[in-house]
């Protein structure tokens, strides 16, 4: 059974996004994703102008690059923008049984997990959906309480978070590549609940690979 992640996203009110950052926002999305590599091999495809879908290899990776997404979005926000770039994700966790070249036009669960994730999102922006209905009772309440963290979070705490998340660095690790002091980095962990959202990660991981072993 090949099981993987599939994320189907949409930029958050793009239309309101100036004409000339538009482009540059796109290519972003494109960069972080190729940033994203080094957590699990995928694959992005745009469609309908400001929506994606992402193919995770490692599903239990997924959660973690959907969070990073945002992170590296908002982290990139122009500083004279009048709302932090952002986005809508659903992830899916399940069976591939179509895979294309082209990520739209493949299909399986996991697509139809997170089609339908996506088409009742409302007003959230991070849902997820498993096979597993186990997993996804125990995730309701938490995922929703970390979209909210994610949401609330500043450009320099989402900087900070993307870099601390991506490949586990210490916040002195961190501190040098922002040239911020070690205390300020920790200062705006602690404001963005960093422990927290990297708990929940770990927990998702988890669970995912929990049943996948079975």
């Amino acid at each position: 059974m090949d099981i993987k992640g599939v994320i189907t996203g949409d930029i958050v009110s793009s239309t309101s996004i100036k004409l000339e950052w538009r482009e540059v926002l796109l290519q972003k999305v494109h960069s972080i994703a190729e940033e994203l590599h080094v957590i699990s091999d995928l694959r992005i495809e745009f469609f309908r102008g400001d929506s994606f879908q992402i193919i995770v290899a490692q599903p239990e990776a997924t959660q973690r690059i959907a969070v990073l997404l945002r992170a590296g979005l908002m982290a990139n926000t122009p500083t004279n923008s009048d709302q932090p770039w952002d986005a809508r994700l659903s992830v899916g966790i399940g069976e591939v049984s179509f895979l294309s070249d082209s990520v739209v036009i493949s299909d399986g669960e996991a697509f139809r997990l997170s089609g339908r994730g996506m088409d009742g999102i409302k007003k959230r922006k991070l849902v997820v959906t498993t096979r597993w209905q186990n997993i996804n009772d125990e995730l309701a309440v938490s995922t929703a309480f970390v979209d909210d963290i994610v949401s609330g979070w500043t450009q320099p705490q989402a900087e900070v978070v993307y870099l601390s998340l991506l490949r586990q660095t210490t916040q002195k690790d961190v501190a040098q590549q922002v040239g911020k002091s070690p205390q300020t980095i920790s200062g705006l962990m602690t404001l963005a609940k960093e422990s927290l959202v990297a708990d929940y990660l770990e927990r998702f991981e988890k669970l995912i690979l929990n049943e996948m072993n079975k």
